[in-house]
């Protein structure tokens, strides 16, 4: 079993904490964030310690780390983190959930998140620092850069290009041959049919609520 440190005190830190420990060769032995965040000495049972200082007490030479955090600022808080755990001497390590089917043996970069049942296809490519959540299809010859995060269900189609520091919502789909420009936001939905210049926005408005209520629409569905 190979140690690591997680940074990060939220829900994605939950979640990493629960795969590495249930589906990987890694031990996770302590939680780390920024000095000025730290509200409990503890996480799971684990110390909750100082970034500033956590090479005192796991040093590099020693411990791995796992940057978990989301997509804050359009990925470029986890970037931050990512660059400065490096800076500090740690190998960032990655981890692929047993049940992702990685068809291509594509090669991926360290810090990846990368969930079940996502289906990554020969000759793609995935950059470092990238999280993609379940049920998600990367198709044959892709490219995801660095410090993107792919929400669950997403269709990125072949030979399509998402730029570094991308976000792309749940269930957005992504077609063929297409290129999204760096620091987009793709939301929630939203199909992508033609390439997408740098730090562009695509929300898909909210299916508008029915005149009636729930039990009123029940009631005239049995009348039917």
């Amino acid at each position: 079993m190979r140690n690591v440190v997680l940074f990060g005190a939220g829900k994605i830190a939950e979640v990493a904490y629960f795969h590495l420990t249930n589906d990987s060769p890694y031990n996770v032995v302590a939680f780390t964030v920024d000095d000025a965040y730290i509200e409990k000495k503890e996480m799971f049972g684990l110390p909750l310690v100082t970034f500033e200082t956590v090479q005192n007490e796991y040093p590099p030479d020693d411990f791995k780390m796992f940057v978990a955090v989301g997509y804050q600022d359009i990925n470029k808080f986890r970037a931050q983190k990512y660059t400065e755990s490096k800076a500090k001497g740690y190998e960032l390590i990655s981890y692929i959930s047993s049940r992702a089917a990685n068809f291509g043996k594509v090669e991926i970069g360290d810090n990846c998140f990368i969930l079940e049942n996502v289906a990554i296809q020969p000759c793609s490519t995935i950059g470092s620092n990238v999280f993609i959540w379940s049920g998600n299809h990367i198709g044959h010859h892709a490219t995801i850069g660095n410090h993107c995060y792919i929400s669950g269900q997403v269709v990125i189609s072949g030979s399509s290009t998402i730029g570094p520091y991308c976000f792309i919502g749940v269930n957005a789909t992504i077609g063929h041959e297409i290129t999204v420009g760096a620091e987009s936001f793709i939301g929630a939905g939203a199909q992508i049919t033609k390439s997408v210049e740098p730090r562009s926005v695509y929300i898909v408005q909210d299916t508008p609520k029915f005149r009636l209520n729930s039990s009123d629409f029940l009631k005239i569905t049995k009348m039917k």
